[in-house]
C-alpha cells in the first residue's frame, strides 16, 4: 500500500517520512513552500494538482500534517489560511482516498485544559476555527490526529526548541510565555502512533501527545537543561505582554488515553523525550553541509508568510528580545 505525505518537508511530515519506511510501507512525501530533493512538489490549493499526484502514486492513505501555521499571519490574512488550511484539505478529501489529518489544540479555547476528544470544540482565533472547518470536513472513514507543541529533528530548523538553541546559543535573551500551557510532544513519538492508528484502521478523533504538561516556560527551561545552555536568558513573561496578533489557548493540553489504549507503546513526556531529541541535535552537529549549530536557515516565503508546512506555530508563543540601539 502506498501512502502519501502532504507537507513532508516539515516537522512532523519528516517524521512520517520516517516512520511508514520503518513500518516497511511504500511512501511519497510532497511539500510546497521548502521543497526538498526527492519531494513532490504540490500546492494543496490547486484541486486538480491534488487528483493528479493521488492518482498517479495510487495512494490509498494520505496524511496531512501541511498546514499554514503562523498562527499570528493567520489572523491577520484569513483569506490565505482559509484557501491553505481549508481549502486545501478538501481538496484532498475530494480525491476520495483515507485521510489522516493533523490538527491541533487551538480547536479549544483553553480555559480549562487538558482536553478530552469529546470535549465540545470552541476555537477563539483564526486558525483554530479553520482547523475545526476541516477537521468537519474529513470524511467518516478518516482520522483526526490532534496534537500539541512539537518538537523534534527537522531539515528546515524551526520549531521551537531549535529556536531557543538559536537564541541562547548566541548569548541572546528569550522571553517565554509562564502562562500557555500545552502538552510538548516528540515528533518521532508522535508519527509512529499515528501509523499504527491508521494501520489498525482507527477512524475519528484521537488525541496524541506528550503525556505531561508544562507551561512554555517550564518546558524551555527542562530544552535549555537537556541541551547546556543557559537558562537565565529566558525571560518569564505573561502572553498579554508579547502583544500577538491572535488569542492563543492558554490552559490547553491534551489528555490521551483513548489512543494509549489501542497503541502497543508508550506516548512519553517531555521529560523523556528531550534527551532523544538532544541525541539528535549532536548527530545533526556532526553532519558536514548543515547549518552551523545555533544559527536556523532563512525560513520566509517569497512574497507571503514565514509558513511552516506540518510543524508547531513559528509564532506560538515566544519571542526573542529586541534591545533598542
Amino acid at each position: 500500500m502506498t501512502a502519501v505525505v502532504i507537507g513532508a518537508s516539515g516537522l512532523v511530515g519528516g517524521a512520517l517520512m520516517r516512520a511508514l519506511a520503518a513500518a516497511g510501507q511504500d511512501v511519497v512525501g510532497t511539500a510546497w513552500t521548502h521543497p526538498q530533493p526527492g519531494l513532490h512538489v504540490l500546492d494543496v490549493r490547486d484541486a486538480a494538482a491534488v487528483r493528479r499526484c493521488i492518482e498517479q502514486h495510487g495512494a490509498q492513505v494520505v496524511y496531512v500534517p501541511a498546514s499554514l501555521t503562523n498562527v499570528d499571519y493567520c489572523e491577520l490574512h484569513p483569506d490565505e489560511s482559509r484557501a491553505s488550511n481549508v481549502t486545501g484539505v478538501r481538496n484532498i478529501v475530494a480525491s476520495g482516498v483515507r485521510v489522516v489529518y493533523f490538527s491541533s489544540d487551538y480547536v479549544f479555547a483553553g480555559d480549562h485544559g487538558p482536553y478530552r476528544e469529546t470535549d465540545p470544540v470552541r476555537p477563539i482565533c483564526v486558525y483554530g476555527r479553520h482547523k475545526v472547518l476541516a477537521e468537519q470536513s474529513i470524511a467518516s472513514d478518516g482520522l483526526i490526529i490532534r496534537t500539541t507543541v512539537v518538537y523534534g529533528s527537522e531539515l528546515q530548523r524551526k520549531n521551537f526548541v531549535y529556536r531557543l538553541r538559536s537564541t541562547l546559543s548566541e548569548g541572546r535573551p528569550l522571553r517565554v510565555p509562564v502562562d500557555q500551557i500545552g502538552s510538548p510532544t516528540y515528533a518521532p513519538n508522535l508519527a509512529e502512533a499515528a501509523v499504527a492508528l491508521e494501520q489498525r484502521g482507527a477512524t475519528g478523533v484521537y488525541h496524541v501527545a506528550g503525556t505531561e504538561r508544562a507551561s512554555r516556560y517550564e518546558f524551555a527551561g527542562a530544552a535549555a537543561a537537556v541541551l547546556g545552555l543557559d537558562a537565565a536568558l529566558i525571560q518569564p513573561v505573561t502572553t498579554a505582554e508579547l502583544g500577538q496578533a491572535a488569542p492563543r489557548p492558554l490552559d490547553a493540553g491534551m489528555i490521551c488515553d483513548k489512543a494509549q489504549a489501542e497503541l502497543r507503546f508508550p506516548l512519553i513526556p517531555y521529560g523523556a523525550g528531550l534527551p532523544l531529541f538532544g541525541a539528535e541535535l549532536r548527530r545533526e552537529a556532526g553532519t558536514a553541509g548543515g547549518p552551523p549549530a545555533g544559527r536556523t536557515p532563512a525560513r520566509t516565503m517569497a512574497g507571503g508568510p514565514p509558513a511552516v508546512p506540518g510543524g508547531e506555530p513559528r509564532a506560538a508563543g515566544v519571542s526573542p528580545v529586541r534591545r533598542r540601539a
